[in-house]
């Protein structure tokens, strides 16, 4: 996996990518990136993931605080282990949170060679967030972007998310986020400890 950067973005060869804070890496990312390589192979491209090092909400909100599952390190490493050609990391700013969700898309088609977006079955993004995926659909058709929705991840009826995950730490059962996340965890900040990665 390459990790990219605004000033190294230009490097990038054509590619399928997706969007997200991808907190932990868990099952549910994992499930939306194998789609995002399934794609890119399927078209003759590169597969990406577009992250940000700092959690959007900490950036509007300075007095937001979440005990995140990963550093960014951490995060990086976990996302190389998905097989995914590029980390693209951008720096969440307030002048990028002002951007509309097209104006977003056209910046991601402009400056990283994105040619299509898998989108998540319940990502939102973009300035106000009220649009949705036919609002996407219809933008990239004005791009020459394609956009693709992603299938939900599911684990037993149980909703995976990095959210949940969180609150099965913090009431202990670690047995069930290492489930949902598909590694043994192991955090000082949540008293337990991610001993290995692998299904």
């Amino acid at each position: 996996m390459q990790l990219h950067t605004e000033i190294s973005g230009k490097e990038l060869l054509p590619n399928v990518a997706t969007i997200g804070f991808f907190d932990g890496v868990h099952r549910g990312h994992r499930f939306l990136i194998e789609q995002v390589c399934e794609a890119a192979a399927v078209r003759g491209l590169a597969s990406s993931v577009i992250t940000f090092p700092v959690h959007p909400r900490k950036v509007m909100h300075p007095d937001f605080h979440s005990e995140l599952l990963t550093t960014c390190d951490e995060k990086t490493a976990l996302l190389a282990d998905t097989g995914i050609d590029y980390c693209i990391m951008l720096d969440f700013t307030p002048d990028l949170a002002r951007l509309s969700a097209k104006q977003f898309m056209a910046v991601l088609k402009g400056d990283y060679q994105v040619q299509a977006l898998v989108i998540g079955y319940d990502h939102r993004f973009g300035h106000n967030r009220s649009e949705d995926f036919d609002d996407y659909v219809r933008y990239g058709q004005e791009l020459g972007m394609e956009v693709i929705l992603a299938q939900a991840y599911s684990n037993n009826e149980m909703t995976v998310s990095s959210s949940a995950i969180r609150h099965l730490l913090l009431e202990g059962d670690v047995s069930e986020a290492a489930n949902c996340l598909g590694y043994q965890f192991f955090s000082e900040r949540y008293g337990c400890k991610r001993l290995s990665c692998g299904a």
